[in-house]
C-alpha cells in the first residue's frame, strides 16, 4: 500500500469513528460540581470546579461533534461516500438550476468509458443527456419542472466532491441519505487538498448505493428527490 493511500484511509476512517458519549454523562459532571465538599480550602474548592467545568465542556464538545449519525445538526467532515460536507458559517442564498448534461451517449456505453454499471431511477425513465469522464456519469432530464441531473460514482472519486454547506442537514431514511436543503458551495479537491470552486448547487439529495455515490438535483422538494432515488435499482 502507498503512502499516500495509507493517508487517505487512515483520513477516512478518522472521520468515520463515532465514538459514543453517554447521554447522562453531562449531567452526572454537572452534579459533582455541585457538591460541596465538606473539608476543603477555598484554592482546592476552585481548582475542583475548574477541572470539572473542563471536563464538561470537553464532553459537550465531543458530543456536539461526533454525535452519530448527524442527521439534522451541524456535521464536522461528514462523508457520504464520494461526497464530503463541511459546514461553513454562511452561504449563497441561491443557485441556477442544475446544468443540463448535453451528451448524447447510451447508458450502456458510458458506463463502459466511466468504468462502471450506472443506474437509472425507474421513475424517471430515459435520460435526455447522458455523459462520462474519470469514473463518473452524469445523466440528465427535462421536466415540466425544470432539469433534473444525477450524477453517479465510485466512493472515492479523485478529485472528489465537497459540499460547503451552511444550514443543517436532513437525513432521508428511505434511502439512507442526506438531504441538502439550502444552496451550497459544490468543490472539486484534489488529492493533495487544492480546492476548485465548482458551481453553486441548488438542494441536492446526496445517497450510496450499490458501491456508488448519487448526487440528485433539480427534484422539487425531498419527498420528490427521495421518490427517485428510491427508484433506483439494480
Amino acid at each position: 500500500m502507498t503512502d499516500d493511500r495509507l493517508t487517505e484511509e487512515l483520513r477516512a476512517l478518522g472521520r468515520s469513528v463515532a465514538p459514543p458519549v453517554a447521554p447522562d454523562l453531562a449531567t452526572a459532571v454537572l452534579e459533582r460540581i455541585a457538591e460541596q465538599p465538606v473539608r476543603r480550602t477555598a484554592v482546592e474548592v476552585i481548582r475542583s470546579k475548574w477541572r470539572a467545568l473542563l471536563a464538561l465542556l470537553a464532553i459537550l464538545v465531543a458530543g456536539a461533534v461526533v454525535a452519530p449519525p448527524v442527521r439534522a445538526a451541524v456535521a464536522e467532515w461528514l462523508n457520504i461516500g464520494g461526497v464530503e460536507a463541511r459546514p461553513v458559517p454562511s452561504g449563497p442564498t441561491s443557485a441556477p438550476g442544475p446544468p443540463a448534461v448535453t451528451g448524447r451517449l447510451s447508458v450502456e456505453e458510458a458506463g463502459r468509458r466511466a468504468g462502471l454499471t450506472p443506474l437509472v431511477p425507474q421513475r424517471l425513465g430515459a435520460p435526455t443527456g447522458v455523459e462520462a469522464s474519470g469514473g463518473k456519469v452524469a445523466m440528465s432530464w427535462e421536466t415540466a419542472d425544470g432539469v433534473i441531473r444525477l450524477e453517479q460514482f465510485a466512493d472515492r472519486l479523485s478529485p472528489f466532491y465537497v459540499k460547503k454547506y451552511y444550514d443543517s442537514l436532513e437525513f432521508a431514511p428511505a434511502v439512507n441519505g442526506y438531504w441538502f436543503s439550502t444552496p451550497h458551495e459544490l468543490i472539486l479537491e484534489d488529492r493533495y487538498g487544492q480546492e476548485r470552486f465548482e458551481r453553486v448547487a441548488g438542494p441536492t439529495l446526496v445517497w450510496v448505493y450499490g458501491g456508488l455515490t448519487f448526487r440528485l438535483e433539480g427534484a422539487v422538494g425531498k419527498d420528490r428527490a427521495v421518490e427517485i432515488a428510491a427508484s433506483v435499482t439494480r
